[in-house]
């Protein structure tokens, strides 16, 4: 799925290629991913132009004149496409812009969504008020991290990195990679861990995004850029998604565990 990296590559594809672009035509093909009905869709973004785009954890947020703004909750399977002529496809939301190009959106499944709300309010809106703080926020610091881990001292580390609530961003893929580089398995109790071990896994989290950013994402599933190209850092996953595989440090095959329902992929050797 489409996690911070992935959706931050947006978020700068957008600004470089739409900002200025004027609304011709929305439409909203699947009314169940938004708070606006197809015609209310239509109407609030025609003659509207895109100044500019932002991000909170997975959510994109691309703000328009008169004070609206887009949001954009992809979950899983959902991507956007750029093109410069409109094909004749598919898509849940489309908005096709003056003299030139349109952007579509598809493959959003059930609990994400698309929405349109004034732009003053978006950090007040249902699936952005109850994140947590951005991972890639200035704000968050190791000394806030390790205040995270010591008051959620009775969860799993893994449950901690993926809960949404708590640090926004990071899901099931770039979690398992970052513990993997911390050489700390996912169903460590976060009272167990010493400052060495929050440290190792604050910096893991840095060396992770770097390298994701050098290969252009992960495209496990549908994410793409605008222009349609696909991430390649799925192809590089050292353990997550990989079970059975030998891990690429000692050669033990990866195991898989459930943690709060989630799939977990480790090394029971380089892992501790």
């Amino acid at each position: 799925m489409p996690e911070v990296i992935e959706i931050d590559f947006l978020r700068k594809e957008i600004e470089q290629l739409l900002v200025g672009k004027t609304v011709e035509k929305g439409i909203l093909e699947k009314e169940s991913l938004s708070n606006l009905s197809k015609m209310q869709f239509s109407g609030i973004l025609e003659g509207k132009s895109i100044i500019g785009s932002r991000r909170k954890g997975k959510v994109l947020i691309i703000d328009f004149s008169n004070n609206i703004s887009f949001l954009v909750h992809f979950l899983l399977t959902g991507f956007a496409r750029y093109h410069e002529e409109c094909p004749d496809i598919n898509y849940q939301v489309a908005l096709y812009f003056k003299k030139d190009g349109c952007l579509l959106i598809n493959g959003i499944m059930l609990g994400g969504f698309a929405k349109i709300v004034q732009t003053e309010k978006v950090f007040e809106e249902n699936g952005l008020k109850e994140l947590g703080i951005d991972i890639l926020s200035p704000d968050f610091t190791f000394s806030e991290f390790k205040k995270i881990v010591a008051s959620n001292e009775r969860k799993t580390i893994k449950q901690v990195l993926i809960d949404q609530h708590i640090i926004a961003g990071i899901g099931n893929a770039y979690s398992d990679e970052i513990l993997f580089e911390a050489t700390i398995l996912p169903f460590r109790i976060c009272g167990t861990l010493t400052e060495g071990e929050i440290r190792n896994i604050y910096n893991s989290k840095n060396r992770i995004f770097e390298k994701s950013i050098s290969y252009g994402g992960e495209s496990e599933l549908s994410f793409v850029h605008l222009d349609g190209k696909k991430g390649e850092f799925h192809k590089h996953f050292n353990v997550h998604k990989r079970e059975g595989k030998p891990c690429p440090i000692c050669g033990t095959p990866v195991l898989m565990k459930k943690i709060g329902g989630r799939s977990s992929y480790y090394c029971p050797v380089c892992q501790k």
